[in-house]
C-alpha cells in the first residue's frame, strides 16, 4: 500500500518475534502497525522515517532464526 514511513521502531541487529511492531506506516488517512512475519534479527533497513513507499517496497530484511 502507497504511504509515508512515520516512525521505525527496530533497528539493524534488534532480535524480533513474529507480530512485534517494525514501523508505523501513513496510508489513506490511517496509520498503520506493519508487524514482523517471521521471529528472526533485523538484518537491513533499507528506508526510514520521512520516507515515501509503493506497494512491494522492501522496507527491512529479517533473517529467520529457522535459517
Amino acid at each position: 500500500m502507497p504511504g509515508e514511513i512515520l516512525e521505525v521502531r527496530v533497528k539493524e541487529g534488534d532480535k524480533v518475534n513474529q507480530k512485534d511492531a517494525l514501523f508505523v506506516l501513513s496510508a489513506m488517512k490511517m496509520e498503520m502497525n506493519i508487524e514482523a512475519p517471521v521471529a528472526g534479527t533485523v538484518k537491513t533497513i533499507y528506508l526510514g522515517k520521512g520516507e515515501k513507499v509503493s506497494a512491494g517496497d522492501l522496507i527491512i530484511e529479517i533473517e529467520s532464526f529457522s535459517n
